[in-house]
């Protein structure tokens, strides 16, 4: 009994070590370049000493260590991390269409959370909703669906990954959704700027449209976006209860085949 303890509780912390991996893998912040993969390193095994009994003290919890196991609990803890991952790349994915829109794509620079160049608008975007995660506590609120769903899925069980991989879809098409959303303003206010423009040309050829346009859509698309950003800061607010929302609604499904 003495020789099995110890035996129990490093599987065990091998198992919870790897659903923090595939949070740590896809979750925002977690997954940022800014963060050294020593610092990484360091709490992720912080966060298994911490976990580790909760999981243990689970019912139905079998800490052994195979191949399928190993996977599972990569997959589950992936699955809880992306669906604050889809809320950020919302805000990139707006930024984006915005930049398109308002013809400062070309603003290409280095974006030190991904190492990948992305436009100015998409940084401008991405930066605040992360800002606004670290600050309304979004972290934590993923550290905890992921110690809360043991509950659901214990350690060593094999729930269903179909349904999971299902429900992280339904999760992934909500970026389309909410990335156009957040542009609609800017996208809407731009394109009554440009009938304004054609009409004008149509009424004063003698009128250099094109002289008139891109700094009419940069300014429009600047001015609106200014007034739209309270009520997107007040959206991304509510971080906690979207990404539990998200994560519970990913563990119940896989849970279902338990």
């Amino acid at each position: 009994m003495m020789v099995d303890a110890p035996l129990t509780y490093g599987a065990a912390a091998i198992l919870v070590l790897f659903r923090l991996g595939g949070l740590f893998l896809i979750a925002p912040f977690f997954a940022s370049r800014l963060l050294t993969m020593q610092t990484r390193g360091a709490l992720a095994l912080l966060l298994t000493v911490v976990i580790t009994p909760i999981a243990l003290s689970t019912p139905g919890a079998d800490p052994r260590v195979d191949l399928l196991s190993l996977a599972t609990e990569l997959f589950v803890g992936f699955g809880i991390g992306f669906g604050a991952a889809v809320l950020v790349g919302a805000a990139d994915m707006a930024g984006d269409i915005l930049g398109t829109q308002t013809g400062l794509s070309g603003a290409s620079v280095l974006d030190p959370l991904t190492g990948q160049g992305s436009s100015a608008m998409a940084q401008l975007l991405g930066f605040m909703v992360v800002t606004l995660l670290l600050v309304t506590g979004g972290h934590l609120v993923m550290v905890e669906s992921l110690a809360g769903s043991y509950a659901w899925i214990p350690m060593g069980s094999h729930p269903d990954l179909l349904a999971g991989a299902a429900s992280s879809i339904r999760v992934g098409a909500r970026l389309f959704a909410a990335g156009l959303q957040f542009a609609a303003p800017v996208v809407g206010t731009v394109a009554v700027g440009y009938v304004a423009l054609g009409v004008l040309a149509r009424t004063a050829p003698q009128l250099n449209v094109l002289a008139v346009s891109f700094p009419l859509q940069i300014a429009l698309g600047l001015l609106v976006l200014g007034a739209a950003l309270p009520l997107l800061a007040t959206y991304f607010a509510s971080w906690p209860l979207r990404i539990d929302e998200m994560s519970g609604a990913f563990v119940r499904a896989m849970a279902g085949g338990l």
